[in-house]
């Protein structure tokens, strides 16, 4: 999948200058766009990106890394579960997690995209799974886990490449 820039991108790549290491939902609201329309204007080598429609086959592949931190993003709220992903089900349109501490339901068909970025967050160095609905807004984000001294997990960090590098493969001929 590829991302298309927005009408908006001379303001939100001044945005991203400026402030490299800001929240997207920060730099959407600053710059009139959308946290899609910032996370299309990341530099390639931060983004790997594919459809939506691969939404369950990811969430799966979540489940197996450990104990990672989900974030929600409302721009007033930022609320975050620590824990493992528990292995979801489709049902009655959601993908329903039931699972403690993380659990829910999912509107997996709201996924136009999902990405794996790789970029520094307020100057620390993060890696993340984030779900984009079709309005543009950022559904949820899947960090990974962090040791005791703030450092991701390498056995995480080794999963969420490969599955970047499978996932977001073009597809064959």
């Amino acid at each position: 999948m590829v991302l298309t820039r927005p009408d908006t991108a001379d303001r939100i790549l001044a945005a991203l200058a400026a402030r490299p290491g800001a929240a997207l939902e920060d730099l959407a609201a600053e710059t009139g766009a959308t946290p899609l329309g910032v996370l299309a204007c990341l530099p390639e080598a931060e983004v790997r990106a594919l459809p939506g429609t691969r939404f369950v086959e990811v969430m799966e592949e979540i489940t197996g890394w450990g104990p990672i931190t989900l974030v929600v993003n409302t721009g007033d709220v930022v609320l975050e579960a620590r824990g493992p992903l528990p292995h979801g089900k489709m049902g009655q349109g959601y993908y329903n997690l039931h699972g403690t501490p993380i659990g829910g339901h999912l509107r997996a068909e709201a996924c136009e995209a999902i990405a794996f970025v790789t970029r520094a967050l307020f100057g620390t160095p993060s890696r993340s799974v984030q779900f984009y609905s079709k309005s543009g807004a950022c559904m949820f984000k899947i960090y990974l886990g962090r040791d005791a001294n703030r450092q991701m997990l390498p056995d995480q960090v080794a999963a969420f490449e490969r599955a970047a590098e499978i996932f977001a493969a073009p597809a064959a001929a």
